[in-house]
This record gives structure tokens, C-alpha cells and sequence, in this order.
């Protein structure tokens, strides 16, 4: 969003939103500013982080000194971390407010934080496995160039891998849920914070 022209203002503009949740660090806001959105203007929930060893792996990118399978299991190990991280059940405080929706949801690149808060809504809405992988994987046909993150003098194989998602790591997510907390449903209780009602409003809400 700190890159949207004045024509990418006009049309966050039509979407109305109510709310806008930043995953990002706060260092990461501070450097690249959301611009001010047009009225209406919607609530601003800074509630973001750095995924595990997130500072490491960027300086490894931008030096040239991973390789792509290091790099995977960097990856790996970052959603599979994802469970232990509260900011998540701040995410679903704000979607289960009266009139919370439409909610934006975002980080930097669009994929990580923000594809593992989509696929924890989608657990909670009662999606399957297969169809929020099948969601989570279009980010490889819609991803972004990560130049402008990691510089010119990466390992081109590496940025583009970094810019990529693969089916493994949000199972190793789920991995993570079922060995913290039993189940998805125990992460859905005991980390969202999201009980059975909540639940259930989530769904008659958003599902058709």
C-alpha cells in the first residue's frame, strides 16, 4: 500500500473499508509508509512481525550466500513457527468486531504472514486442507518482483524462489498446529482465541 498510484487509490477507495491490518514490522512500516487512504478511511490495526530468522534470510538473499534449498528450509521452519505467534488471535479480535468487514489484510510481499493469516480464516471458516493449499499456491501466479527487497545482487534462482510459495510449507504449518496444540481445532481455541459461537458467526457471516 505505500505504492499505490492515485488510480489504486480510487479503487481501495470504492471498496469501503472498514479495516486495515498490517502484518508488518514496525520497522517495515517505518520505512515504506502506507500512503493515506481517501475517506473512508479504515481503522489501522499495526499487528505485525518478523517471521523466525526473517532478518537472517534477507541478508543471506541480498549477499548471495544461500542457496535454494537452504532457503526452502528456512521457509519451512517459519511456518512451521507460525502457531507460537499471538499477533494472529489479534487479527481475528478485529474480524469478529460488530462490522468488521471489508478487512484488508497485508505485509510486505503479500505471501508469508499474510498467506498464513488466510489459511488460518479459511480453518476457522471449515475449509479443507486441499483448498486452502490449492488458494495459497495461486501466489505463484500472482506474485510480485522481490528486487526492490533484496537488491540487484542476489542469486537470481534464490529471489526467485524467495518470491515463491510451495504446498510444503503451509503444511508444515499445519504440522506445527497439530504438534503445539493437538489439532487445528486446539489452535483455533486455545491461539485465536476464537470459540465455537465466534466460530459459527465467522461462518453464517462469510460463507455462502
Amino acid at each position: 500500500l505505500a505504492e499505490l498510484s492515485n488510480a489504486d487509490m480510487a479503487v481501495v477507495s470504492g471498496l469501503k473499508l472498514r479495516n486495515l491490518c498490517d502484518l508488518r514490522h514496525e520497522d517495515e512500516r517505518k520505512k515504506n509508509s502506507n500512503r493515506q487512504l481517501p475517506d473512508p478511511v479504515p481503522e489501522v490495526h499495526a499487528i505485525g512481525f518478523y517471521p523466525n530468522r526473517h532478518e537472517e534470510l534477507m541478508h543471506m538473499v541480498k549477499t548471495a550466500t544461500i542457496n535454494v534449498d537452504n532457503l526452502n528450509q528456512l521457509c519451512n521452519d517459519a511456518y512451521g513457527r507460525f502457531h507460537q505467534t499471538p499477533n494472529f488471535a489479534r487479527l481475528f479480535e478485529v474480524l469478529l468486531r460488530q462490522d468488521a468487514f471489508p478487512t484488508l489484510i497485508h505485509c510486505t510481499s503479500g505471501k508469508d504472514r499474510t498467506g498464513f493469516a488466510t489459511a488460518t480464516i479459511l480453518l476457522v471458516l471449515g475449509v479443507p486442507r486441499e483448498t486452502i493449499i490449492e488458494d495459497f499456491l495461486l501466489t505463484n501466479r500472482f506474485r510480485r518482483d522481490l528486487t526492490f527487497l533484496v537488491g540487484k545482487d542476489g542469486d537470481p534462482e534464490v529471489v526467485e524462489a524467495l518470491a515463491s510459495v510451495k504446498a510444503e510449507y503451509l503444511l508444515s504449518a499445519f504440522r506445527g498446529m497439530e504438534q503445539g496444540w493437538g489439532s487445528e481445532e486446539g489452535y483455533i481455541r486455545n491461539v485465536l482465541k476464537v470459540s465455537r459461537e465466534q466460530q459459527q458467526y465467522l461462518q453464517d457471516l462469510l460463507l455462502e
